[in-house]
């Protein structure tokens, strides 16, 4: 399920669950060998921003066993279609236990102003799509007008890790 949040000419697209059954070229995706939780490709995080996103994805998975992905981007391509782009790249990353299925990714496309989140199934049983849009357009949003992405992805995992517990 899709849906488009329009505010102040900040396009913000998201779904909390994509079933798609694109076939994915994974060599096509970004490399995650060192099994990082922040994946900071369009570097607008600092060193200790970074650090302390990451620290907070790991106390949370150490606590629930849920398991969150964050990666930015300039762009998405080759591909087109980022809720295939987010799902493929929890797949490839292995995002979330398989037996749970509770695994998050969020994809932030920096360029485009674009943030998509994606949930194994056994996560968006209990994160929906309604709530993950209130927690993008209440809680990430007002950061992401002032380009204040660190606070706005900080805010946003403490109410996903609220909502989620």
């Amino acid at each position: 399920m899709k849906k488009i949040v329009f505010i102040y000419a900040l396009v913000i697209c998201f779904s909390c669950r994509t079933e798609s059954g694109v076939a994915v070229d994974y060599s096509l995706l970004p490399k995650n060998d060192t099994q990082h939780v922040v994946v900071d490709l369009s570097q607008i995080f600092t060193n200790q921003e970074k650090d302390a996103l990451s620290q907070k994805i790991i106390d949370y998975e150490k606590k629930t066993t849920n398991e969150i992905a964050i990666l930015t981007v300039d762009a998405i391509t080759p591909f087109n279609d980022i809720s295939v782009y987010s799902s493929a790249i929890g797949n490839y990353w292995g995002v979330g236990k398989k037996e749970k299925d509770n695994g998050l990714v969020i994809v932030l496309r920096k360029n485009e102003k674009h943030i998509w989140l994606s949930t194994g199934n056994g996560t968006s049983r209990i994160l929906t799509d309604s709530i993950c849009q209130d927690i993008i357009t209440t809680t990430m949003i007002p950061y992401f007008k002032d380009s204040d992405y660190y606070l706005g992805l900080d805010k946003g995992l403490d109410a996903i890790m609220h909502k989620w517990n």
